[in-house]
């Protein structure tokens, strides 16, 4: 390592140490970090003699130790690790315009592309100088350099089509841990340059764990374009994909499989290209369509090679869909090669259920979707009828539900099932996992509309959130309430959010919680009036407003009494040192707190020494309209309780009260809301099934939403009704107490059938990149007990490019407000279980007639452009 003859001043024993005279050491740079806005950087250096050679000072002279830090200010010359001397690279120059029919400014694009020096924030103390950029030929945003070992074989790259948000600020818990410890600097030493300034932070988060990229540029309008440039790339990508036969798209699989960059493709480059796609065709069949699509006759090296507008021609004879062929054949004019606007209505009228389709519509879906010249004079080709058959106008999830909501939200929120999350802090398990305020985000963005918060006393007298006496991460309230709560609330639904509380705090931090609600959402709350409340107040009533969830009383310990030893609650994103135990959800002992004053001790108070006391009085008048109480009976609550209280039961608990009296549950829940939580041995974070809870009315079944379990895909399924806002309102049997529970009936009230035509861009799974996969679909139909249906399609070996089933299934329903149906799309496995591949569930009631596409999800993302075609018929029976 050649520092030439630099020198710095070492801060360890206030001597000068000269680089070039110590030349026969050996350094190492073992930490390193530099506050940017301040131009400072600090690193320690650890020195190891290597040989003394004949005519070197005596090596006392030098105080040579272990190891020294080096302190280097924006004025002097700046030391850097070796690989940080070198200038950046010269910038590429625009390659791509801005897509088009995009509001992408040109500038924050060409600030993107040509990138720029920042600093990755990855802990506190750990920052990284490196040069970003995008390529928007590749869709990819890159870095340089990066020195983690050959073995690790990390990726240099994130793909824009893993990014989902970009964020300026402090908006993620590395930014805020940082911020709160360079604010604590500052308060001690004022006429300290700031370490981290705001507005010079940005964020983006990818990858299905919400991963975050934390970055500090040099100025704020740098941070800010990065941003802006990110939001609308995401916008482009996010449309682009739903798209495939997107000629963007194409290009960029052609740039990707031009290896040695010729602007053309041979043989072999495309059947690699084809494997890919997951597409396996014979050599005969690949070179007939190669020597077809090469039409300029173009040779490299002497091998045929086809360029960017052939590949796209060959594509195009690979999309050859025979169940599409045979409609628009059915509906278009005697010679088959085009179809009239009249030929059109009638295929809408007869095989959608459209209604009063008129020509002028048919002329405009003939103008929006055929790509010919054909459109102007009116006549549709088998390229447009493709295109409108694949295009979100036809997907499975009727439009209706789609497009908005449409059911009465005028109801009493009993009314209504409710998306609920359970330990919503949580990113895994439910005893060592990570606490987020990214797990929140995320719950939000899924129009959950009730998230919940574990409350313990945090350090330096604010609360913070982690699952009691385990080994779980934390985090803290504010930064839940600010950078969750507060921006992303009525992002996905403006109908109320409900917080969940389960209050372990302390009085005094109670006191704490209340003003950081008010810093945050004060101006969000719903602070009714409950006095002489008879029935609770509608969604409607409630748009945009946040509803605390919480008991009035806590159990303490009167100040007469000596405080009992109370285990710390552990630093933010810390592990506290308690025993893996979790802690109890909302099932206190005593008797049940109402309106009424609190308990007052009893004279021993040395056996009983645990009393309930009211919470906080700021605090105290936020709880309204979702007052948490213990449930002694169903008799008690008719009695005793106001529409206005809710209880808990865990799953288990649930059960038992189903089972021993499901009609008196449903009257039950009539007129008070119950919340039904995981049972305490779900340590992995599993979910149960919310179905039997459903059918008796219970409003808030919370699931563990970090868990993509089959309970989970079934539970997304199910509020994608109403326009996903996150509220159903139940069926009027399970309001007016009209329906018996049991079902015991053999009354059928629809009839369904459904056909599995084809699949399409089903993706590999597994780590073999050769692989082809043997898809089949499995439907499943979940509901009310007697409303419970398997299917099994055959297996189509060696096509996840567009396999063929065509095999159709009838089904008889019951209770169909309450059935999901599920679409699984598996590889199956010679040795071992089948492999999941995609899956995607929706009301029975929401699915749309005809000729449709199911767009596939994986881990609650969805695949790109994998669909199943199925065709659906629904009769009501009554």
């Amino acid at each position: 390592m050649v520092f030439g003859a630099v020198s710095v001043d070492v801060h360890t024993s206030d001597f000068r140490l000269d680089f070039a005279a110590v030349a026969f050491y050996y350094l190492t740079f073992y930490r390193y970090f530099v506050f940017p806005q301040s131009g400072t950087s600090v690193f320690w250096l650890k020195l190891t003699e290597t040989a003394h050679r004949p005519g070197d000072p005596p090596r006392s002279k030098y105080k040579t130790q272990n190891s020294i830090m080096a302190v280097v200010s924006s004025n002097k010359s700046q030391i850097y690790p070796s690989h940080l001397l070198e200038e950046t690279p010269e910038f590429q120059d625009v390659v791509a315009s801005s897509p088009t029919g995009t509001s992408t400014d040109d500038a924050d694009l060409a600030a993107l592309r040509t990138g720029v020096v920042l600093w990755k924030l990855r802990a506190c103390d750990s920052w990284y100088r490196r040069r970003y950029w995008v390529n928007t030929l590749n869709m990819r945003l890159l870095y340089d350099p990066s020195h983690k070992p050959f073995w690790r074989n990390s990726k240099q790259h994130i793909d824009i089509s893993d990014i989902k948000d970009a964020r300026l600020g402090w908006k993620t818990d590395i930014f805020n841990r940082a911020g709160r410890q360079a604010e604590k600097k500052r308060a001690k030493d004022p006429e300290r340059p700031p370490m981290l300034k705001e507005d010079c932070c940005f964020s983006i988060i990818h990858g299905q764990a919400n991963k975050s990229l934390d970055l500090v540029a040099s100025d704020s309008e740098t941070a800010a374009t990065w941003v802006r440039g990110f939001k609308s790339l995401i916008t482009v990508v996010q449309s682009a994909e739903k798209r495939r036969s997107d000629q963007q798209w194409l290009k960029l699989l052609f740039n990707k499989a031009d290896k040695d960059g010729s602007g053309a493709l041979h043989f072999e480059e495309c059947c690699e290209l084809l494997l890919h796609l997951n597409i396996k065709v014979d050599p005969e069949t690949a070179m007939k369509l190669f020597q077809i699509s090469n039409v300029n006759k173009r040779k490299i090296k002497g091998e045929q090679a086809i360029d960017a507008e052939e590949f796209i021609q060959f594509y195009q004879l690979l999309l050859v869909r025979p169940e599409i062929e045979t409609l628009f054949r059915k509906y278009s004019e005697e010679d088959g090669a085009s179809m009239s606007p009249n030929g059109l209505r009638q295929f809408l009228e007869k095989e959608q259920s459209m209604k009063e389709v008129n020509a002028e519509f048919a002329v405009g879906l003939i103008r929006r979707f055929d790509p010919s010249p054909s459109k102007e004079m009116g006549r549709m080709t088998l390229a447009g009828f493709t295109a409108l058959m694949t295009s979100p106008m036809f997907d499975v999830l009727d439009e209706g539900h789609r497009d908005g909501v449409i059911q009465d939200m005028t109801r009493p929120l009993s009314h209504y099932f409710m998306a609920s999350s359970h330990n919503t802090y949580l990113t895994g398990n439910q005893l060592t996992s990570d606490s987020s305020i990214e797990a929140y985000i995320s719950a939000l963005k899924n129009g959950c509309r009730c998230i919940e918060l574990d409350l313990w006393d945090g350090p330096e007298g604010e609360p913070i959130i982690y699952h009691g006496n385990t080994l779980t991460g934390s985090v803290p309230v504010k930064d839940v309430l600010n950078d969750a709560v507060k921006p992303f609330a009525f992002k996905a639904s403006t109908y109320p959010l409900f917080l969940s509380f389960e209050n372990h705090l302390s009085l005094e931090q109670q006191a704490v919680l209340a003003t950081q609600i008010k810093d945050a959402i004060g101006d969000l709350l719903c602070l009714m009036d409950v006095k002489d409340m008879k029935v609770l107040p509608s969604p409607e009533q409630l748009r945009n407003k946040i509803v605390i969830k919480a008991k009035k009383y806590t159990h303490g310990v009167p100040q007469s009494l000596p405080l009992p030893a109370v285990p710390v609650a552990p630093a933010a994103n810390a592990s506290p040192s308690s025993s893996p135990v979790p802690a109890q959800e909302e099932q206190p002992t005593g008797k049940s707190p109402t309106s009424n004053p609190p308990v007052v001790p009893p004279k021993n108070a040395s056996e009983n020494k645990s009393i309930l006391q009211p919470v906080a009085k700021d605090l105290l008048d936020m709880i309204n309209i979702c007052e948490a109480v213990k449930f002694h009976s169903f008799s008690h609550s008719l009695n005793k309780d106001e529409c206005y209280h809710i209880s808990s039961f865990s799953e288990g608990k649930a059960s038992d009260l189903i089972a021993e009296s499901a009609d008196a549950f449903v009257k039950h829940t009539t007129r008070q809301m119950v919340r039904i939580y995981p049972a305490a041995t779900r340590t992995t974070s599993s979910n149960f099934s919310p179905f039997p809870h459903w059918a008796v009315g219970s409003q808030i079944v919370a699931l563990n939403y970090q868990t993509n379990s089959k309970e989970m895909r079934l539970y997304r399924g199910f509020f994608r009704q109403n326009g996903s806002c996150g509220y159903v309102l139940k069926p009027d049997y399970l309001i007016n107490d009209k329906f018996p529970v049991a079902l015991e009936r053999d009354k059928l009230l629809k009839y369904l059938k459904v056909r599995i035509i084809s699949g399409q861009y089903l993706p590999k799974v597994g780590d073999n990149e050769n692989s082809i996969v043997d898809p089949y679909v499995t439907i499943k139909i979940l509901g009310h007990s007697a409303d419970t249906f398997t299917f099994r399609t055959r297996v189509v070996t060696n096509n996840g490019f567009n396999p063929y089933w065509n095999e159709s299934v009838e089904v008889f329903l019951r209770a169909p407000e309450l059935a999901v149906i599920c679409f699984t799309v598996k590889d199956s496995q010679t040795i071992g279980a089948s492999r999941f591949i995609g899956s995607y569930a929706l009301p029975v009631n929401c699915l749309a007639p005809g000729y449709r596409h199911v767009p596939l999800n994986c881990n609650g993302e969805p695949l790109s452009s994998a669909t199943i075609c199925i065709q659906t018929e629904m009769k009501d029976l009554n």
